[in-house]
């Protein structure tokens, strides 16, 4: 950095390209979580983002309050995690043992009621 606390293009460049590396072939990731498990349970929103290196954050939201508990007892919720660790894999961003994500399960009802619709607020 600069005496003035700007940073340079190049530090610039180099956050870009930092921030491209963590993100790549994530969208890949979110995509074929929805094809898959959008016909075989109540998914309605997910999203993968990274956090560290080989460290990623994934939140899965169904459609209703209720349908968290009923995914998590008759092991959607279970298949879903073991889904993104094999896409993962697949998106070459790892192997299992090596790679952490931490899931968090919600509701789109929640977002609506609790943060107005915008999962934006509900992400932060």
């Amino acid at each position: 950095m600069n005496d003035n606390n700007i940073p340079s293009d190049e530090e610039f460049s180099r956050a870009k390209r930092l921030s491209r590396e963590r993100s790549r072939n994530l969208d890949a990731v979110n995509k074929s979580v929805m094809r898959h498990f959008k016909d075989k349970c109540p998914l309605h929103y997910f999203i993968l983002m990274p956090q560290r290196n080989n460290e990623f954050w994934a939140g899965i939201f169904f459609v209703n309050d209720k349908d968290v508990a009923i995914c998590e007892k008759n092991g959607v919720s279970d298949q879903i995690q073991g889904f993104v660790y094999a896409e993962l894999e697949q998106q070459g961003r790892g192997e299992k043992e090596d790679i952490k994500v931490t899931f968090e399960f919600d509701s789109d009802e929640n977002v609506k009621r609790n943060f107005d619709g915008d999962y934006f607020l509900r992400l932060r």
